[in-house]
């Protein structure tokens, strides 16, 4: 459903808001590997880590032809 919503500022924004059903994904990785990932999120591409790892993931299960359903809750 549209309901309006208030961004950080207080400005009214409207749009639809989804919630997903999400888990966390944690591991190491060296400092070089850290360090490759930042500056490629740095180039602008990607908002932040997070955003380069989630399309990373998508990218891989997409070339190995799993396909996920989408979830609507």
């Amino acid at each position: 459903p549209e309901r309006e919503l208030k961004g950080k500022k207080g400005k009214e924004k409207k749009g639809k808001r989804v919630r997903w059903k999400t888990k966390v994904i944690s591991g190491r990785v060296s400092l070089q590997t850290y360090q490759a990932v930042l500056d490629i999120v740095e180039l602008g591409i990607y908002v932040d880590v997070t955003d380069y790892l989630r399309d990373l993931i998508r990218k891989d299960l997409v070339a190995r032809g799993v396909t996920l359903e989408k979830q609507i809750t």
